[in-house]
């Protein structure tokens, strides 16, 4: 972001009551589609996620920031209930973004010569080292007395765990756990065999359900205390009785977890939700992975709801 935006010409068009909170999506929009590579083209159900209305955006198309795309509603205000058969979703679009941001096919195109070069490079140097007399390239004869001095470099604890001898309870535990520690902003741990050893240990030894495991995981990760605390599945087992009673003092705190009329509050249920769409099916075109996105949050939110259902029947 430019030194000079917060006097720019288009951000000082917003009207000031509007101006926090049009400059804020602004930005929060911004990086969403820089990281999800849709050339500045924000969906409906983004603005959504991050607290926007149609009047706010309005008011950054009225400042020449945004545009509202073609084929989708011309009227702000309706823009979000608009039903639209065209090839594109409803929306809007940073104006001048290929200007100031790589688009996905320079992203695309930097990753192939990217992968060009490491794969050439590699090539260069299995070229340079040469081979044995009498030996032909690529076959080296073993030796019958290997170097007893020559560790492996690799830590036996330390070493990654290979998914094709991991249990499916502990594989789930422990792709959670790294996932939303991720999502929170901190680096993706690796899931090394202690990682997958602590959590068989947890539930074989322990006795602890995988289920109520998953559970405490999702909460621990929803709470800003614990989500900085809890930053590997060691941390997490050792600490498994404390954060279970921390999380019965939350749920005591929200009560029933439903509001005067009735309706569930799930993150009051569940704890704050982190989740997030994965990596979609390949071949879809840009309005098919937004649709794809979108049917997958709605089928998570669905998923939520009736998981503190659930929860709130067993607590009854």
């Amino acid at each position: 972001m430019d030194d000079g935006f917060a006097n720019s010409k288009p951000v000082l068009r917003i009207p000031r009551r509007y101006r926090l909170q049009a400059v804020g999506l602004w930005a929060l929009a911004g990086t969403w589609s820089a990281k999800e590579e849709t050339d500045g083209f924000i969906p409906e159900y983004v603005l959504e996620e991050f607290c926007g209305t149609p009047g706010v955006a309005n008011q950054l198309v009225q400042a020449g920031l945004w545009e509202i795309v073609k084929g989708s509603s011309k009227d702000p205000v309706g823009i979000l209930s608009a039903v639209s058969d065209d090839p594109q979703l409803p929306g809007w679009r940073y104006r001048n973004w290929s200007k100031y941001q790589p688009t996905k096919a320079e992203l695309e195109e930097n990753r192939e010569k990217e992968r060009i070069r490491k794969a050439n490079y590699r090539k260069s140097q299995r070229d340079t080292k040469g081979t044995e007399s009498g030996q032909s390239e690529g076959h080296q004869q073993a030796s019958e007395h290997p170097d007893p001095t020559r560790p492996d470099p690799t830590p036996k604890e330390e070493a990654k765990a290979s998914s094709s001898t991991i249990r499916e309870d502990v594989e789930h535990l422990c792709t959670l756990l790294a996932d939303l520690i991720e999502r929170n902003g901190s680096l993706r741990p690796e899931i090394t065999k202690t990682w997958t050893d602590e959590a068989r240990r947890m539930v074989d030894l322990d006795g602890r359900e995988p289920a109520k495991a998953e559970n405490l995981i999702r909460w621990a990760q929803g709470n800003t205390f614990w989500r900085k605390n809890i930053l590997s599945m060691t941390k997490f087992r050792a600490k498994y009785d404390q954060l279970r009673l921390a999380a019965v003092e939350d749920w005591e705190k929200n009560k029933t977890g439903t509001s005067p009329d009735g309706v569930i509050d799930v993150d009051a249920v569940l704890g704050r939700d982190v989740w997030a769409p994965g990596t979609p099916p390949a071949g879809l075109d840009m309005a098919e992975e937004i649709e794809w996105k979108k049917q997958q949050r709605a089928a998570h939110k669905a998923e939520r709801l009736e998981e503190a259902k659930r929860k709130l029947g067993a607590a009854a």
